[in-house]
């Protein structure tokens, strides 16, 4: 059975099952929920950076992830990894785990590694669902800052029942310290709720 399980994860981790999954979801997306895009052309072409949106639905990560046009990586809760059906999925499509009780220094740990081998990483700014009141977090900022990539704001929301989804100009997150951290994550803030 644990060799059965280790096949199908390998096989789930592969790059034919992520763009399988993401070709079907993104034509699901488009037809069903309405999906439409702007802005794809400021997400840089290569290297890592990190896409910082908001989060007010359970279907931001996937409509995110088929609305960036590279292969992009998500923190999820950690709970989505405990079943192990939908642990092959999640780890499948790139996310990978947070404790969201605490300082999760594993998961910043890893986010960091994909960053720094030059792949995306999404955050929710507010690090939580239906958190349209809730301060933005400083870990969007904070993983551009450490990992030296540019931090690209993004908003998704609904539009009569359509999601919509719409993608802002990179920056950097100017000097290194805890200021310019909380300055970058304000900049975040004012360029999503301009793209809301």
């Amino acid at each position: 059975m644990h060799r059965m399980y280790r096949l199908l994860m390998r096989m789930a981790e592969s790059a034919a099952f992520f763009w399988t999954a993401r070709t079907l979801f993104l034509l699901w997306a488009k037809i069903v929920k309405r999906l439409r895009v702007t802005g794809q052309q400021h997400v840089p072409r290569e290297g890592g950076c990190v896409v910082a949106v908001n989060h007010f639905s359970s279907l931001d990560p996937p409509m995110m992830g088929v609305s960036v046009p590279r292969e992009i990586s998500f923190m999820a809760k950690k709970e989505l990894f405990e079943p192990p059906a939908l642990r092959l999925l999640v780890r499948g499509l790139r996310a990978f785990p947070v404790d969201r009780e605490g300082n999760d220094v594993s998961a910043v740990k890893e986010a960091l590694r994909r960053l720094k081998a030059g792949r995306p990483v999404g955050v929710f700014v507010q690090g939580t669902r239906n958190a349209t009141d809730a301060a933005a977090l400083d870990g969007a900022s904070f993983l551009a800052q450490r990992a030296k990539v540019p931090l690209v704001p993004a908003g998704i929301w609904k539009d009569h029942g359509a999601y919509r989804v719409a993608i802002g100009a990179p920056f950097e997150v100017a000097g290194r310290d805890r200021t310019s951290i909380q300055n970058a994550t304000q900049r975040t803030v004012r360029e999503i709720n301009a793209l809301l």
